[in-house]
């Protein structure tokens, strides 16, 4: 019998160069585990600070934000903006789009299903500043959606997992029916793209949910 994958207790790996995708100044020399929780997946209209699992803060997301069918922006801890992300659904199927600053005058990387029967499979499409390249990454999620991980390739192929995103699920969780993530990232992985892509996760995951419903 074939067991169910998870990405839960697979360890991230340090690549051989860095992925550089908003700036240089994100990319840590040491991995970090960020917590990232509903109430700021939803932007209910709070400013909210995205920490570690120290309380060490990272990001900023700005309050006064629509649902992610609009726009979330991700602000530095001086409150410069860094990216934004936002949903194409409308428009091309489950197609999701990071974008510099507050505008969407830039393309960071886009995030895009493998194919339109299966949910659990998205390739993410950017520009490295690190190699100067164009680059894709694989994002894997498992069969519940609980947690999913992020290759620099084919997992398939033994390509390393540079980041992984879970779902946490303690007590306050469930009794509040309120979802908790942990993003883990590699060192000398954009951490701010990684959050923006835990983002795009929880929308893709919560639209597939819709969809199931109907």
């Amino acid at each position: 019998m074939k067991l169910l994958k998870i990405y839960d207790n697979k360890k991230v790996t340090q690549l051989d160069h860095d992925i550089a995708v908003t700036e240089q100044r994100f990319v840590f020399d040491k991995p970090i585990n960020l917590v990232l929780k509903e109430n700021i997946m939803s932007f209910s209209g709070d400013d909210f600070t995205i920490k570690d699992t120290e309380g060490v803060s990272y990001f900023k997301c700005k309050g006064k934000a629509m649902n992610i069918r609009d726009k979330k922006t991700i602000y530095d801890l001086y409150g410069t903006p860094i990216l934004n992300i936002r949903n194409t659904i409308l428009f091309l199927k489950d197609r999701m789009k990071v974008y510099a600053d507050k505008d969407d005058k830039k393309t960071l990387a886009t995030v895009t299903p493998v194919t339109s029967i299966n949910s659990r499979k998205y390739t993410i499409s950017f520009y490295n500043i690190a190699t100067e390249k164009e680059e894709t990454l694989d994002m894997k999620c498992d069969f519940f959606s609980h947690s999913c991980g992020i290759f620099y390739g084919k997992e398939k192929e033994g390509s390393p997992m540079i980041c992984k995103i879970v779902k946490k699920i303690d007590a306050v969780s469930f009794l509040t029916n309120k979802d908790n993530y942990y993003v883990e990232v590699a060192p000398g992985i954009d951490a701010a793209l990684m959050v923006a892509i835990a983002i795009c996760f929880d929308e893709l995951k919560n639209d597939d949910s819709r969809k199931k419903k109907y």
